[in-house]
């Protein structure tokens, strides 16, 4: 496809769209204001509220855990595209095929954490710091960030690291440059993973009223300065919402010396610590929600829709409706989890994950190595384990979608399912 036509899949929205839009983010930040001017009269008059709000305010961490720098999970490297910077996590055999993994919001590469090490026994692991997000760099400018600018960004950045075309595994923001780079750049895009995200046409116009990150939220977070200052106000609050279940886990990870230094939640504070934190991905929003894909093109490269059967971001329907933009697709739903399965159910996402992108050939050696070898970790088990797999799934039915066939790489492997 040539270089100056291949984002003509991209389309605006009509301009009386946008202008109601900016209308409603006027209201909104105007009612924002009103409310930080209610609350500082309040602290004037009542001096108690001064101290139960000094004593309320959370410290958030002035260094990056130490389990977020280490190499244990892949080595940390960077690349810079002309004045941008981008750091990613690199695990696996620079030879094997490559696995870009693209994170959500409000997350960074250590979302991945139970991906990586599973996926680098067969495959090169990218693990991106999306632009604006932890340790790459913060653009201010709000268009550094628009959906054509970040999909070339994202080409030269798999230009330098020397990947022709990549699988990619994509996360919530991640999932939608996901969906877009693969529409605009479909010769880089060998598979693709959409995790836990409808299609772009599918998405702005369907949020659910629940959902923290609803329409009044992204028509508020248009204008500039007073949605970060927000957001940063209130990063505990907002990020306890979205990891619940890290709160679950109560869970610990050691330094390198053994010694247990902070627990996961600590991570996701440092890099939403700051005004700055925020900027860059709210950008996106302010960017992407206006663009849309045009009627009839479709992905050609086989594509997994997986998500969770209790998620409160997106709606259930728009994710399972975007198989229409798909030639060929497989449809999970995992039980019992939200908006992140990869992180709160991540066994049984990772044998999902693995039998899509491995392959029937792949697929044949690895049953051949382990009959020959005890089985390793959760491969071994995902194959061993095959015909338990069977029996709990089912084919996509046609009431979904009639005429479409299932990728060639998934020939003679027990279809997905779409539980009832």
């Amino acid at each position: 496809m040539a270089q100056s036509k291949q984002y003509e899949v991209l389309e605006v929205i009509s301009k009386k769209q946008i202008f109601k839009v900016y209308l409603r983010c006027m209201i909104a930040n105007l009612i924002v204001l009103l409310k930080w001017l209610f609350e500082c009269i309040k602290c004037r008059v009542h001096k108690t509220t001064i101290m139960r709000r000094s004593i309320e305010q959370v410290q958030f961490p002035n260094m990056q855990p130490n389990f977020m720098t280490e190499s244990k999970m892949g080595r940390h490297s960077y690349v810079k595209l002309e004045n941008t910077k981008l750091h990613y996590v690199e695990a696996g055999n620079r030879s094997n095929p490559t696995v870009l993994l693209l994170h959500g919001f409000p997350d960074c590469w250590f979302g991945w954490r139970y991906q990586i090490s599973e996926l680098s026994q067969y495959f090169h692991v990218i693990a991106l710091d999306l632009k604006g997000f932890n340790d790459s760099d913060k653009p201010l400018w709000r268009f550094d960030y628009a959906p054509k600018k970040i999909c070339e960004d994202l080409r030269k950045f798999l230009i330098a690291i020397s990947a022709k075309s990549v699988s990619i595994v994509g996360h919530d923001l991640g999932a939608i440059i996901g969906w877009i780079f693969a529409h605009t750049n479909p010769e880089m895009v060998d598979k693709f993973v959409s995790v836990s995200t409808p299609h772009p046409n599918l998405l702005w116009d369907n949020l659910p009223r629940n959902s923290p990150f609803n329409r009044r939220w992204l028509e508020f977070v248009q204008l500039p300065y007073l949605p970060e200052m927000e957001m940063q106000h209130n990063a505990e609050r907002i990020l306890k919402k979205c990891y619940p279940h890290i709160l679950k886990e109560k869970m610990f990870i050691s330094g390198t010396n053994g010694s247990v230094i902070n627990n996961l939640m600590e991570g996701y504070k440092y890099t939403f610590s700051q005004t700055d934190d925020w900027r860059g991905p709210l950008n996106y929003y302010r960017n992407f929600m206006f663009f849309r894909i045009k009627d009839g093109e479709t992905l050609q490269c086989p594509c997994l829709i997986i998500t969770g059967n209790e998620d409160r971001i997106y709606k259930l329907e728009s994710v399972v409706k975007s198989s229409d933009y798909c030639e060929n697709f497989v449809i999970k739903i995992v039980d019992q989890s939200g908006h992140a399965p990869h992180q709160e159910m991540s066994t049984e996402f990772n044998s999902t994950l693995l039998k899509f992108l491995i392959g029937k050939r792949m697929l044949m050696r690895s049953l051949e190595s382990s009959t020959a070898t005890p089985t390793r970790g959760l491969v071994g088990r995902v194959f061993g384990g095959i015909g338990a797999v069977a029996n709990n799934t089912v084919k996509l039915g046609n009431n979904l979608k009639d005429g479409y066939t299932f990728a060639t790489a998934l020939n003679n492997v027990p279809n997905f399912m779409l539980k009832s």
